[in-house]
C-alpha cells in the first residue's frame, strides 16, 4: 500500500504561559511538559540559545514527529538563573503521518524545479518536514528556496504542490550631499583608487548601498549571490554627491544601525554585524522591499528601494527603517529558532453567501486567477465549510474569511521601528524631516498612519484600530490544500472587494498592533472602546519601543497570532520595567484597548 503524505486529525495547541502570578501554575506545567518531550526526542532544543541584554537565556524547541521536524512548531523559552520566566508556542498533539517519503531527495529536488519554474536557490538538497496547512491537515513535505524568490513545499509522496512561502517583504570618510528634501546628510564612504565609495567601514557592520540605476532586473540581478554588487557600489569623484538616492538611502541606513545599537543593543541586520546590502534606486515602483536569506550578495540578505513619482528615491527614514526591521525580524528568529516569523493564516466561519458592489459571492462559487507560473488561468472553487466542519466544494456550507495574522505583525513591527527610528532623529512635528506616525511622507506619499488609522481610507473603510475591524478574505481552494486569497472579504459585516487577488491584508491590518504602540506612547483616547490611555509620554517612549523589540527578538516563536503576541510584549514590558512600572501599565492599557 502507498504510503500516505496527510493527514487531517490532530489537536493543535497553542500556550502563552507568563512569570505573572495568575499563570504561575500554567508555567510550571508547560515546562515541565517540555522538560519530558525534550527528553523522548519529540521536542529538540535549537543548539545555540541566546542570552539577551539582561542576561536571560533564550531556548528554542522545535517538533518532532519520528525524527521529522513540523514546520512552525515548538517552544520559545525565556530562563533567568535556571528558572523559566515564561514561554510561547504551539504543538500538534495525535500526529500520526508515515514519515518516509516516497519521493527521494533529487527527484522531489527535480519536481520542485518544474513547480518553480526556476532552479535552486542554494546547492543543498531539499529539506523534508511536516507541514501544517491552513485547513488544519498535516502533509509530509519536501521544501527548497528557489530562485524565483519563493520557497516551495510539495507532497513527499505525490509532488502536488502544498505551499509557497515569499522571501520578498514588500514596502572610511564622511562625505556630504542632498538628500531626497534636499537637505545636506553625512554620507560614511570608503576612499578607494581616486574616488569614493557608498560603502561604510566606520561602523563595526560594514554598510554597503548599491546603485540599480533604476532598472528592477537589474536590481534583481544584484540580488542574487555573486560578486556582481562590487561593481554596483555607489560612487563619486569629490565626495560631494549629486545623487539624491545614493545620500540619503545610505545616510538612512547608517541612522537606523545607530538606532537599532544605541536603543536596543542590536548590531546590524543579524545582530552579529553582518555586512548590511542596500540597493537604491532599484526600479520606477513606488515601494520597497526586503528579499531574505538565502538571497542577497552573500546570501544574507539585502533590501531594496525604488523610485516614487516625480523621480523622488522612496528611501525617506522611515522606509529605510521599516525595511531594515524586516531584516532584523527574519534574522533574529532564524539565529534563535531555526525559522523565520512566518505568516499564521487563521479564519472564521463566515456567511454562505454576500453581495458586494452588485455581485453575489457565495458558497459553490468559482474563482478565476491568472496562474503565476504560466500562460493559463486558473479556475478553482471558493472555500467552504460544511456543518461538520469539514471543506465542501457545493453550495451549502458556509465561507471561510481568512487573514494572515502573523504577516500583519510583521508589517506593523516595521511600521514601528520605522516611526521609531524618524523620532530618534528629527525633531517631533509636522513636514518635511520631522517625526511623526505617518509612513513615507518624506517622499511624497501618504500611506498608512499609526495615530489614526481610520482616517486613511481603503475604498469606503478606513484602516482599523482593534480587533474585530480585521480585514477578512474568502479564499480560493487549489487542488486539495492550497489557497488563495481572492478579492472578496469582509469586515465586520461589511462586504468588500479588491482589484486583484493574492493579496491577505498583512498591510491594512498591521495598524491594530501599531496603534497600539502608539497609544502606549502618547496615551489618549481609544475611539471604537471608549478608553482613555495613560501614555508614557515622548519623553520616555524609549521604554514602550524597547518592550515592542525585545518580544519580538527574544520571545516569541515563528508562529504568532495576535493574542500571543499581545501576551509577549507584555511579558518584555515586565522584563525591562517591572509588571507595576508606568511603562507596563501603559502598554497593557494600549493592548487592552485595541483587544489584545
Amino acid at each position: 500500500m502507498v504510503a500516505s503524505s496527510l493527514q487531517a486529525q490532530a489537536q493543535t495547541i497553542s500556550y502563552a504561559a507568563t512569570s505573572q502570578p495568575e499563570d504561575a501554575g500554567d508555567l510550571i506545567r508547560v515546562d515541565a511538559m517540555i522538560a519530558e518531550k525534550a527528553l523522548t526526542g519529540e521536542l529538540q532544543r535549537v543548539p545555540s540559545p541566546r542570552v539577551d541584554r539582561i542576561g536571560r537565556v533564550h531556548e528554542y524547541f522545535i517538533q518532532n514527529h519520528d525524527g521529522v521536524p513540523v514546520y512552525g512548531a515548538g517552544f520559545s523559552r525565556q530562563r533567568d538563573n535556571g528558572q523559566t520566566v515564561s514561554v510561547f508556542g504551539r504543538v500538534h498533539q495525535g500526529i500520526d503521518l508515515e514519515t518516509f517519503p516516497g519521493l527521494p531527495a533529487a527527484a522531489a529536488l527535480a519536481r520542485l524545479e518544474e513547480v518553480a519554474g526556476a532552479g535552486p536557490a542554494t546547492d543543498a538538497l531539499p529539506t523534508l518536514g511536516i507541514l501544517p496547512t491552513p485547513l488544519g491537515e498535516f502533509v509530509l513535505t519536501w521544501s527548497a528556496p528557489m530562485r524565483d524568490r519563493r520557497t516551495h513545499f510539495i507532497d513527499a509522496h505525490s509532488g502536488d504542490p502544498v505551499h509557497r512561502m515569499d522571501h520578498i517583504y514588500a514596502e572610511g570618510a564622511v562625505g556630504f550631499g542632498a538628500g531626497i528634501t534636499g537637505e545636506p546628510q553625512k554620507v560614511s564612504t570608503w576612499h578607494t583608487e581616486g574616488s569614493y565609495q557608498s560603502w561604510d567601514r566606520l561602523r563595526p557592520a560594514e554598510l554597503v548601498t548599491l546603485d540599480g540605476g533604476n532598472d528592477l532586473l537589474n536590481a534583481f540581478l544584484l540580488a542574487l549571490p555573486g560578486p556582481a554588487w562590487l561593481d554596483a557600489v555607489g560612487e563619486d569623484d569629490d565626495n560631494e554627491w549629486s545623487n539624491p538616492a545614493v545620500v540619503a538611502g545610505h545616510a538612512n541606513l547608517g541612522l537606523t544601525y545607530d538606532y537599532l545599537f544605541e536603543r536596543h543593543g542590536w548590531r546590524g541586520m543579524d545582530g552579529e554585524d553582518g555586512r548590511v546590502f542596500s540597493i537604491v534606486a532599484a526600479g520606477d515602483f513606488l515601494n520597497a522591499f526586503f528579499l531574505s536569506a538565502p538571497f542577497g550578495p552573500q546570501r544574507t540578505g539585502v533590501i531594496a528601494f525604488g523610485t516614487a513619482p516625480d523621480d523622488i528615491p522612496f528611501v525617506s527614514l522611515d522606509v529605510v527603517g521599516h525595511e531594515l526591521m524586516h531584516g532584523v525580524t527574519f534574522s533574529s528568529l532564524v539565529a534563535r529558532t531555526g525559522l523565520p516569523f512566518l505568516g499564521t493564516h487563521t479564519f472564521i466561519l463566515g456567511p454562505s453567501s454576500f453581495t458586494v458592489e452588485g455581485e453575489v459571492v457565495r458558497c459553490g462559487d468559482t474563482y478565476t486567477f491568472e496562474d503565476p507560473a504560466g500562460d493559463d488561468d486558473v479556475t478553482a472553487p471558493l472555500l467552504c465549510f460544511d456543518e461538520n466542519g469539514m471543506p465542501t466544494r457545493s453550495g451549502t456550507g458556509r465561507l471561510a474569511l481568512f487573514w494572515d495574522e502573523g504577516g500583519a505583525i510583521n508589517e506593523a513591527y516595521s511600521d514601528i521601528i520605522g516611526a521609531s527610528v524618524e523620532f530618534a532623529f528629527h525633531p517631533p512635528g509636522d513636514g518635511l524631516l520631522r517625526a511623526d506616525y505617518a509612513n513615507g511622507e518624506d517622499a511624497g506619499v501618504s500611506g498608512r498612519r499609526m495615530d489614526a488609522p481610520r482616517s486613511v481610507r481603503i475604498g469606503p473603510l478606513g484602516y482599523p484600530e482593534a480587533r474585530g475591524q480585521e480585514f477578512r478574505f474568502v479564499v480560493a481552494l487549489v487542488g486539495e490544500r492550497s489557497i488563495v486569497y481572492t478579492g472578496y472579504g469582509m469586515r465586520g459585516n461589511t462586504p468588500f472587494r479588491t482589484s486583484g487577488y493574492g493579496y491577505s491584508g498583512v498591510h491594512w491590518n498591521s495598524t491594530i498592533l501599531s496603534h497600539a504602540f502608539y497609544l502606549a506612547v502618547e496615551g489618549g483616547e481609544h475611539v471604537p472602546s471608549g478608553q482613555t490611555i495613560q501614555g508614557v509620554g515622548g519623553a520616555n517612549r524609549a521604554q514602550v519601543e524597547q518592550a515592542f523589540f525585545r518580544a519580538m527578538v527574544d520571545l516569541v516563536p515563528p508562529v504568532t497570532t495576535f493574542e500571543i503576541m499581545g501576551v509577549a510584549i507584555r511579558q518584555a514590558a515586565a522584563d525591562l520595567h517591572g509588571a507595576g512600572s508606568a511603562a507596563f501599565s501603559s502598554i497593557h492599557q494600549a493592548l487592552t484597548a485595541v483587544g489584545l
